[in-house]
């Protein structure tokens, strides 16, 4: 055998070895990504479920709210590990009265980030804690305009 023949059988094999490594990386990546947006629904929902509302009302009003299940949990993601100030169980408990009065959540808009988290902690945020929602708004904002 020449060298460029074996050459060539030794990228082909590794070629087909990592694609297919490759493929998995991308099924598990998407598999849990789909996992996480389906739970913020179902939080809210379940949320919703224990403050005596019907299942089928709350996963519709969820449903309704969420409008790209993606972006949602992807910006929730970012506001939850860039303000520290904020636990996920007080958030979502925050999201779902807004659902119940069916009012618009807007993750990527300063005002409402700091309405949120105001209303959450229920104190005066400090401006350490103002430039990083400033920075998560428009980080936001930007993941909004990049994946619709």
């Amino acid at each position: 055998m020449s060298k460029e023949n074996l050459l060539r059988i030794t990228l082909f094999v590794s070629v087909l070895a990592f694609n297919s490594v490759v493929a998995e990386t991308f099924t598990l990546q998407k598999l849990s990504q789909t996992h996480k947006t389906k739970s913020v629904k179902s939080s809210i929902a379940k949320i919703l479920h224990k403050r005596g509302l019907d299942a089928d009302a709350a996963e519709a009003l969820s449903d309704e709210m969420i409008l790209d299940e993606v972006i949602f949990s992807e910006m929730l993601e970012n506001v939850l590990q860039g303000c520290s100030e904020v636990k996920e169980e007080e958030v979502l408990t925050y999201l779902s009265k807004e659902v119940l009065f069916r009012k618009t959540v807007r993750l990527e808009s300063y005002d409402y980030l700091l309405s949120m988290v105001a209303s959450i902690i229920k104190k005066p945020l400090e401006k350490q804690a103002l430039c990083k929602l400033q920075i998560l708004a428009s980080d936001n904002k930007l993941l909004n305009t990049l994946l619709v």
